[in-house]
């Protein structure tokens, strides 16, 4: 635990002066008008939500609460996740070293912290499995149903993808890591539950909380485009969605954690 929570430290000092970069260096962002506007977006989020929520997580898990500690290792997830945006999608920029910092280290402090869990002594119970699994694989299925359609359109008429053409990039990273890491981890999540295994329940945990962070992320960013006159969004209500069911399943998640010292 001592190593991930060193690294979650680092990680999170990173993360606030890489936002607070972004939302006060003047030129930092060499991206289109509309990508600088989702940078921005992302960055308040990170610093007024995501880097308190990791220093008292922090603190609350050092304490001995297992139930902060699974929070914790959900908002790294976020760290990894929306830090691979800026790693791999923004214009290179003068903090690029720190988004291969906190997208390494919040990888590898998530790992750690991920295997020096209790988790033979913890227990779940297996009340409300069907809605948080449920609500697991909506998520992906709506994922692929916005995602793939396009992608196969591509394919038969060689029509670019509206998103590649707001961004102004040569490909879709959305597309790129909700493929292959969230809804591949959302449908793995699911069946876990279903099988009442301990992983299942931590795996949930871990996206349900990514699902809160970055849904505030994605329903921030629609409406501060929309209110900038930059397009809205028609995946609004999907987004806050994702929040409020995060949120909900979170809940009954953490109703049903027990964690037994000896």
């Amino acid at each position: 635990m001592k190593t991930s929570y060193r690294l979650t430290l680092i990680a999170t000092i990173l993360a606030a002066t890489a936002s607070t970069a972004g939302l006060f260096v003047p030129g930092l962002y060499q991206d289109s008008e509309f990508l600088i506007t989702v940078w921005q977006g992302n960055d308040w989020v990170t610093l007024i939500v995501v880097v308190p929520a990791l220093l008292i997580t922090l603190y609350l898990a050092k304490k001995g609460s297992v139930k902060a500690w699974l929070i914790w290792m959900g908002l790294l997830l976020y760290l990894f996740y929306n830090y691979a945006f800026y790693l791999f999608a923004a214009a290179f920029n003068a903090v690029f070293l720190l988004y291969a910092a906190i997208f390494s280290i919040s990888a590898f402090a998530m790992i750690y912290g991920l295997s020096a869990l209790p988790v033979p002594r913890m227990s779940f119970q297996a009340k409300y499995l069907f809605w948080i699994a449920g609500y697991l694989l909506l998520i992906a299925f709506i994922l692929c149903m916005v995602e793939i359609p396009p992608i196969i359109k591509f394919i038969l008429t060689g029509e670019i993808p509206e998103l590649i053409e707001k961004t102004d990039h040569p490909t879709n990273v959305v597309y790129a890591l909700d493929l292959t890491i969230v809804v591949p981890l959302s449908v793995l999540g699911a069946i876990w539950l279903w099988q009442e295994r301990k992983w299942g329940f931590i795996l949930a945990a871990l996206l349900l909380v990514k699902g809160i962070t970055y849904g505030l992320v994605l329903t921030a960013n629609s409406i501060i485009l929309a209110i900038t006159d930059l397009g809205g969004d028609p995946l609004l209500p999907f987004y806050a969605f994702v929040v409020l069911g995060g949120m909900g399943g979170l809940f009954l998640l953490m109703k049903n954690v027990e964690y037994h010292p000896q």
